[in-house]
């Protein structure tokens, strides 16, 4: 059980010591004419104590990761992700799948950067439709980081699926301990694991401003 007493402190002192190295007027600017291709991820930091959480354990500057397509009804690239917090309150926190522009709102980001995977365009495609498909079953977010469960999804989790499932394992077998914040026990995958994986072609942070 999670201790009040003893995660508060915590809390507090990660908040100090473990921020995302920008100031909370920073936010990210996007290309105009990006090179993105269906199946590209992106990587942001946020501001709350999730985020600081798994950048203070992980020793990242980034905390979420989401998979990136195109739709060409509305014209815009879209972020497939699975993301607690931003449900409205009471509702079900399923997987979501927005336009890269909320993605990167800027009380949601401070930093962030595109990803591209080692693949060709057809497994890179089919593994945003996985992700496309598991929004679709509106499958939630998982709160207990559970690894061997595919019926709910964290961020790192459904990306390290979507092309788990093409045959890719994103993750080099890496695995991190479930940071304590979180109040659960066990293994897990950070955004930073897949960032660093050597099946990662590039990463390419974007330019920020200050608002």
């Amino acid at each position: 059980m999670c201790s009040r007493r003893f995660y508060l402190p915590l809390l507090a002192t990660m908040w100090l010591l473990a921020g995302c190295n920008r100031p909370a007027t920073t936010a990210v600017e996007l290309p105009e004419q990006p090179e993105f291709r269906d199946g590209d991820l992106v990587l942001r930091c946020g501001h709350g104590l999730e985020s600081r959480a798994v950048t203070f354990q992980s020793g990242s500057a980034y905390s979420h990761i989401g998979i990136l397509q195109y739709d060409s009804t509305q014209g815009q690239w879209l972020v497939l992700h699975a993301v607690p917090g931003e449900a409205p309150q009471g509702e079900p926190e399923y997987l979501k799948r927005e336009p890269i522009s909320e993605f990167y709102a800027y009380d949601r980001a401070t930093i962030g950067a595109h990803v591209r995977v080692r693949c060709s365009d057809s497994i890179a495609r089919e593994a945003a439709r996985y992700a496309e498909r598991k929004v679709r079953e509106h499958i939630v977010f998982d709160n207990d980081y559970l690894l061997l469960d595919t019926s709910q999804f964290y961020c790192s989790e459904l990306v390290w699926q979507a092309y788990l499932h093409q045959g890719l394992d994103l993750s080099d077998s890496i695995r991190q301990e479930v940071p304590q914040t979180f109040c659960r026990e066990g293994e897990c995958i950070f955004p930073s694991d897949i960032a660093n994986s050597t099946k990662i072609l590039y990463v390419k942070p974007f330019k920020t401003i200050t608002l």
